[in-house]
């Protein structure tokens, strides 16, 4: 029996903006198995970082999540007080930031930062937080440790950073891992050991990881199961292994046409025309019909549910 450790049901989030509440996530339903990687992919816009905020918790101050449910290990994160979330925040659930220039505090050194989170929530000594965190960045593979929790953010590299970052979302040993674009911006030697590391973590402690990405080369490479958002909904889900061999949905090929093939020469790339609605100005019916080479008159006015086409496998879409 597969142990559902993080589940989400018909989550929707909201903003408030100086013409009213916008919505950017709109019904989302998953879940997260114990010791699995779900990658949550789609275009910039489609909703996944908002969807890894409201369940850390942390959306800006004019975001809420007004429907739906969130819960986590048998806790519903929408009833917890800020305290408990606190302690669950950074323990049990960690997250790696796409940008961790601006995830990580700038005037304060990485032995800071790293300690910060140990004591607050294992009330370690600073001389057990210190050692604690030595061992946190030799294992991330960052080489005189003991020098670099000596530094500042703006003394490392992109890679460097990266695996700070790494380092202090694991240093509590969290039974799930949330990862926004964690190999965003790093060359592909770093991007290859950040998956590395990745991969060998989650089998040495069976940590859960949630991945949110757009890049299909991270997706193969690290995980076992895949949702794909679009416009602040999922329209496709499947095994990793279902979803290349087999995508359902129009959006979920026209990504997989826009990878480059190696052996194929050709003048122009593939790329899906137009670009993810606003949220403001949502298309009526099926959010993808605009751009959709299947859509007709019924697109326009039918909104498709999720339909499983056989097991683990949905879509969103009543052309194929």
């Amino acid at each position: 029996m597969v142990e559902k450790l993080m589940n989400v049901k018909d989550l929707k989030v909201r903003f408030k903006t100086e013409d009213g509440h916008v919505s950017t996530v709109n019904g989302v339903t998953f879940n997260v198995n114990e010791g699995e990687t779900l990658a949550i992919v789609g275009e910039s816009g489609s909703g996944k970082s908002v969807t890894s905020l409201a369940l850390m918790g942390i959306l800006p101050p004019n975001g809420e999540v007004y429907e739906g449910e969130m819960t986590f290990n048998g806790k519903n994160l929408r009833t917890l007080s800020k305290k408990d979330y606190r302690a669950l925040r950074g323990n049990e659930i960690s997250m790696i930031f796409q940008e961790p220039m601006t995830a990580l505090n700038p005037v304060f050194t990485i032995g800071y930062q790293i300690r910060e989170t140990l004591i607050v929530h294992y009330k370690m000594t600073k001389e057990q937080a210190n050692i604690r965190g030595i061992e946190m960045l030799e294992l991330v593979g960052i080489p005189d440790a003991e020098k670099v929790m000596g530094r500042f953010p703006h003394q490392l590299s992109g890679g460097m950073r990266q695996r700070v970052m790494i380092a202090i979302a694991l240093s509590c040993n969290p039974r799930l891992l949330i990862a926004d674009e964690p190999t965003t911006a790093l060359d592909v030697t770093i991007q290859a050991q950040i998956l590395t590391l990745m991969r060998n973590l989650k089998e040495k402690s069976n940590t859960s990881i949630m991945i949110i990405t757009h890049d299909l080369g991270v997706v193969a490479e690290l995980a076992d199961r895949v949702i794909v958002m679009y416009a602040g909904e999922v329209v496709e889900e499947a095994s990793v292994f279902e979803l290349f061999k087999n995508p359902k949905h129009p959006y979920t090929k026209g990504l997989m046409a826009s990878i480059p093939k190696v052996h194929d020469v050709v003048d122009d790339l593939y790329s899906i025309e137009g670009t993810v609605p606003n949220p403001t100005n949502m298309p009526s019916g099926c959010k993808f019909h605009p751009r959709c080479p299947l859509a007709d008159v019924e697109c326009k006015r039918i909104h498709p549910d999720l339909e499983y086409v056989s097991e683990g496998h949905a879509k969103r879409c009543i052309k194929v």
